[in-house]
């Protein structure tokens, strides 16, 4: 057998065009860990930020060799997920999330000897929402509580960390801290939410089909659409709420000018809930933003 694994393989099922949405939210946690604590360690947070890019990797290949292994839509098997698609072997791209897994667990480990106890247990909840959002007889991704737990996850878990491994030796990561960068990703977590609730919608027929019950199954796709609407005001907005507190840079607020730019850009997604013809622009409406608030935060902090 020929040799399977070429650059656009591995392109497509790790989906690496993704990395740098990674970037910008180590940017946002070590911008908290500067504005509120005034100390970034930055070896640490290299290292985080290495260890979270092979890790989605991983996680990337898994879910498309478990949303296979657990399809029984046949047309999803053969023309939409990539493994049936461009025939590829279920075993070697098993082993290759396997192979990206373990590898991820070496800059891990390193962070975890540099930094204590505390990032093994933000890791290991990490790992286990990253394993087990595909994998399992009951996959998170099956279930109505998944657009939450990758939201938190990504949005929030991963600054938390780098916060933490920031600040590692020069301040304790206390309860305080915690609230407030839950405060001050939740711009992120919210709008990062709507994406996967677009995403779940987009797919909601597919979904049913392969037995996956996502939130959209049961609000329905106008009642998606309403909630999409409703957090993307709010995570939008939300930045205001943490100037008022006082926790956040003022120029943060210039976050909120995006509203309906975001709102404009969403509208055939609003109208059509279509993966080809409509999701992307939801995924680009929401960049934006992605882009946006971590980098205002970062010149607040900085400059």
């Amino acid at each position: 057998m020929k040799q399977w694994l070429t650059w656009p393989v591995f392109y497509e099922l790790t989906e690496i065009y993704t990395a740098p949405l990674n970037v910008l939210w180590f940017v946002l946690g070590a911008a908290i860990a500067q504005y509120h604590v005034g100390t970034v360690d930055w070896g640490n947070v290299a290292l985080c930020l290495v260890d979270v890019f092979i890790f989605d990797l991983a996680v990337n290949v898994a879910d498309n060799y478990y949303d296979y292994r657990h399809a029984r839509d046949r047309a999803y098997r053969e023309q939409t997920n990539p493994i049936g698609r461009l025939h590829l072997p279920v075993a070697g791209v098993g082993r290759l999330a396997g192979g990206l897994y373990a590898l991820s667990a070496v800059p891990g480990l390193w962070l975890v000897a540099r930094t204590g106890w505390p990032v093994l247990a933000l890791g290991a909840v990490g790992y286990v929402v990253g394993i087990f959002y595909t994998a399992g007889p009951h996959p998170i991704n099956a279930t109505p509580v998944s657009e939450t737990v990758v939201a938190l996850a990504i949005a929030y878990l991963i600054q938390l960390t780098c916060v933490y491994v920031s600040i590692y030796g020069r301040q304790p990561l206390t309860w305080s801290i915690v609230g407030t960068t839950f405060l001050l990703c939740l711009p992120l977590t919210l709008i990062f939410f709507t994406l996967q609730l677009a995403n779940d919608t987009a797919d909601r027929d597919e979904d049913i089909a392969n037995r996956r019950f996502t939130l959209a199954y049961y609000l329905g796709k106008r009642g998606a659409v309403r909630v999409i609407q409703g957090l993307l005001v709010l995570g939008s907005l939300w930045p205001l709420v943490n100037l008022w507190l006082g926790i956040a840079p003022g120029i943060t607020g210039l976050a909120v000018i995006l509203l309906p730019v975001m709102w404009r850009g969403m509208r055939p997604f609003f109208a059509v809930q279509d993966k080809q013809r409509t999701f992307m622009t939801t995924v680009k409406s929401a960049s934006l933003f992605f882009l946006a608030y971590p980098l205002l935060f970062a010149v607040g902090a900085w400059v």
